[in-house]
């Protein structure tokens, strides 16, 4: 059920359950994207994502909060730089998991929009590179953001949107930009020239 984004805003008088661990997540979810060593990353997300299961289960985001429940899974699993075969097998377990919860817990887009965010960010967690790893983050932020949309998490939101500020930013100081726009250039003048 769609809940309105300002029902859950916090009031001066108290803090709901919903606020808090939405904020509390935002705060997790933002600090990781500040981190620069990978482990460090992996494990602030993962604290972000028990928030986030709270959260979501809070707004009745079936889908959400169990894809949150995968991903810890995954975060558990991938801060080992390298897993054995038989977390390697869990990992990838992950993926048809997530795939069944969508298919069970169907709440038309916003399951869809959930279910794809995790296979994005399943493709980043087991990156071994961080600039790869934020590259596919910024694109499950980008889909996860429909997700929290139609869920009604403002905090969700306002995580995507911190989330996108500060890995474009790691990106960004790491020059990983700099070769992109190297490469427009020279498109441009390849075709310039050849018109």
């Amino acid at each position: 059920m769609t809940a309105f984004l300002l029902d859950y805003l916090p009031t001066f008088t108290a803090i709901s359950p919903v606020a808090a661990t939405g904020i509390a997540g935002l705060m997790a979810g933002t600090l990781s994207t500040l981190l620069g060593d990978r482990r460090a990353i992996l494990l602030a997300q993962a604290t972000a994502s028990m928030l986030f299961l709270l959260h979501f289960l809070l707004l009745g985001a079936w889908t959400g909060m169990l894809m949150c429940a995968l991903g810890l899974v995954q975060m558990v699993v991938r801060c080992r730089r390298q897993p054995g075969r038989l977390l390697g097998l869990l990992y990838a377990l992950t993926v048809p998991a997530a795939l069944a919860v969508a298919a069970l817990t169907w709440q038309g887009p916003m399951s869809a929009l959930s279910a794809t965010g995790f296979l994005l960010a399943t493709l980043g967690r087991w990156q071994g590179a961080v600039g790869r790893m934020r590259l596919f983050f910024i694109g499950a932020t980008l889909v996860g953001s429909g997700h929290n949309l139609l869920a009604g998490s403002v905090f969700g939101l306002v995580s995507d949107a911190m989330a996108l500020t500060g890995h474009g930013l790691a990106l960004w100081r790491a020059g990983t930009f700099r070769g992109l726009s190297d490469r427009l250039s020279a498109v441009r003048t390849v075709f310039g020239t050849a018109a």
